[in-house]
């Protein structure tokens, strides 16, 4: 098993006092005043800003001749010739010895915040003048376009991970946080077999939140690859490449010696269940089952503290397959369908595996509830929910992002939800610390619901 894509790391929403997940080593863990200036314009109701993040290429080389007395100079005349590019009320803050972050209203009828940054890029590049000095400075942007239902830090990070991958590309350039950049195949596939050692891969948990008692059941175990040439490198880009390299089983028994440690240590917080998300190579290998049930024989943790989650498409009518999920079943560990849509496979996968639970991917409802892409979508799902109701399978909403999601998911009928709304992924370490501040969160935000 290893766990799948559901979005980039960071911190539980609404979780106040827990850890903050730094965007990088050399970025700030709190740009606070960017973060307080996207609240304040939220709470004051005025229309979506962009958010920037600039980090100013050799910044550091630049100052250095400078002396301390001029480079501060230098930092206050950077920061107004950005100022004045940007309209009234932009709020712009140093973040770090070569960051600033920026919030900005944009142009009435403009959602693209790429021509403010390309400004902002084109006049960073004109050469500074400064008691003699003649210095030329290039920027590294990234952009994200706020959204209320989103989490204010959420935009903050994607824009400073926007400008991350600038950076690591060499700097000098714009990045949008909605477009994201693939690495290139042949470093991916040369990096990835050392990363293990190197200490480049780490497991992050995702909550779920049960709508009964407003708390939190359990959470979704989910690999991350923060690589030192690359930067961090989605698991939709990397996990194929785990297959094509034949290093299932390899990191399968890394995630299993992992997680063991974190559900003995979660017996002290409440009876939660840890999921682990099984890719399609694995349902062919039988050494999955021996896996888990030396796991849990050597562990000492009861088996229904683990469940084993496989989407829904990759459930093929193999009998040696149903067989060793069988087998699981006989150890106690349950079983789950991912992105079950009530389509024909999902109907074929939910009637031969009869599944613990099934999760509805409700993302493309769109933050305020309404469909996107196929204009049925919403009642689909609503069926699908109900279709697993009735084969006795409990139902988790995933990828909640909006109080009008989670309206809409408790209205049909499912048992718990989960997504940014509730709190995103958090380093596995930071569970004990944590786990208070997210069931806290689950009790407003339930409470709260419907």
């Amino acid at each position: 098993m290893y766990p799948d894509a559901d979005g980039p790391g960071g911190m539980p929403s609404g979780a106040s006092g827990s850890p903050q997940a730094p965007f990088d080593a050399k970025v700030p863990a709190r740009p606070a005043g960017v973060l307080s200036a996207l609240a304040a314009r939220r709470a004051d109701g005025a229309p979506p800003a962009a958010v920037l993040a600039i980090r100013l290429d050799r910044f550091a080389s630049a100052c250095e001749p400078l002396g301390p007395h001029r480079a501060a100079r230098l930092r206050a005349l950077v920061q107004a010739r950005i100022a004045a590019l940007l309209p009234q009320g932009a709020v712009v803050h140093w973040v770090a010895a070569s960051d600033l972050g920026a919030v900005t209203a944009l142009a009435a009828g403009c959602t693209d915040a790429g021509p403010i940054a390309e400004r902002i890029a084109a006049d960073l590049s004109r050469p500074f003048l400064l008691d003699g000095f003649e210095l030329f400075i290039s920027s590294s942007i990234g952009v994200a376009t706020d959204h209320p239902d989103i989490p204010a830090e959420r935009r903050v990070q994607q824009a400073f991970d926007a400008m991350l991958r600038v950076v690591r590309q060499g700097g000098d350039g714009l990045a949008r946080a909605d477009k994201p950049a693939t690495p290139p195949s042949a470093p991916l596939l040369a990096a990835l077999p050392e990363a293990l050692e190197r200490g480049e891969l780490s497991l992050q948990l995702q909550p779920r939140a049960n709508f009964a008692g407003a708390r939190i059941s359990g959470y979704t175990v989910r690999l991350r690859w923060h690589s030192p040439v690359l930067g961090r490198v989605a698991p939709q880009d990397f996990l194929p490449a785990v297959e094509t390299l034949g290093l299932v089983e390899r990191i399968g028994g890394w995630l299993l010696d992992s997680v063991l440690p974190l559900v003995r240590s979660a017996e002290a917080l409440a009876p939660l269940q840890f999921t682990l998300l099984a890719s399609s190579a694995q349902l062919h290998r039988p050494q999955m089952v021996d896996a888990l049930a030396r796991a849990i024989d050597t562990g000492g943790i009861a088996a229904e503290r683990l469940c084993i989650e496989l989407p829904a498409s990759a459930m093929p009518p193999v009998a040696g397959i149903l067989d060793r999920f069988a087998d699981l079943r006989r150890l106690g560990v349950q079983l789950a369908l991912g992105d079950f849509d009530g389509g024909p496979g999902s109907r074929r996968a939910l009637e031969a595996l009869r599944p613990d639970s099934v999760s509805l991917d409700v993302r493309r409802l769109g933050h305020g509830g309404a469909p996107g892409g196929s204009p049925d979508l919403a009642e689909r799902l609503r069926g699908a929910c109900v279709m697993a109701r009735r084969a006795g399978a409990a139902v988790c909403a995933k990828g909640v992002e909006s109080r009008q999601q989670l309206e809409a998911v408790r209205a049909w009928g499912c048992h718990s939800v989960q997504g940014y709304l509730l709190a995103q992924p958090f380093p596995a370490a930071w569970l004990v610390q944590t786990h208070a501040a997210i069931q806290q969160r689950a009790r407003e935000l339930l409470a709260t619901a419907g």
